[in-house]
């Protein structure tokens, strides 16, 4: 089942960078899919590795816009401070406290912190995240527990 869900997720991502729905494109596609999908399931997760039920993965497909419109806010907010002659840069490390029951909840919430702009995951302690932040003002998802709602809503109902 793991080979499965890799090797469709492989190909789609493939689809998606060649853009081309050539025969022996797809034929390739299919051939190098499912060889790193196999290759995937065997070496890079262990027997009992989190699955998404089908109600999580059509979640887990709305929640990428949404991390794709903080991501691209962020960024401005970054080029923002980053271009102004003030520099109005006031780092600080926050502390967030989380509910989740499962890990792959953990590493989303994780994650999705570190590739939004201005915030870096540095620490995870039990449930307390510690977050680097550029200015405090970028960490208002996580501080009104936005993100961690978004993340729940995804992988732990």
């Amino acid at each position: 089942m793991k080979t499965a869900q890799a090797s469709t997720l492989l190909f789609a991502f493939w689809l998606i960078l060649t853009g081309s729905l050539g025969l022996l494109d797809l034929a390739l596609g299919v051939v190098v899919s499912l060889f790193l999908g196999a290759w995937a399931a065997r070496f890079l997760w262990p027997a009992d590795a989190p699955a998404l039920t089908p109600r999580q993965a059509g979640r887990f497909l709305l929640y990428i816009p949404r991390l794709l419109t903080s991501v691209v806010m962020a960024a401005l907010q970054v080029a923002e401070v980053v271009l102004d002659p003030r520099m109005p840069v006031d780092p600080v490390v926050i502390s967030h406290r989380t509910s989740f029951t499962r890990d792959i909840s953990r590493v989303a919430y994780a994650n999705s912190i570190t590739l939004t702009p201005g915030t870096l995951a540095v620490d995870i302690d039990s449930d307390t995240f510690y977050v680097h932040c550029l200015a405090e003002h970028f960490a208002t998802d996580i501080a009104t527990g936005d993100l961690e709602r978004r993340v729940l809503r995804v992988f732990e109902e």
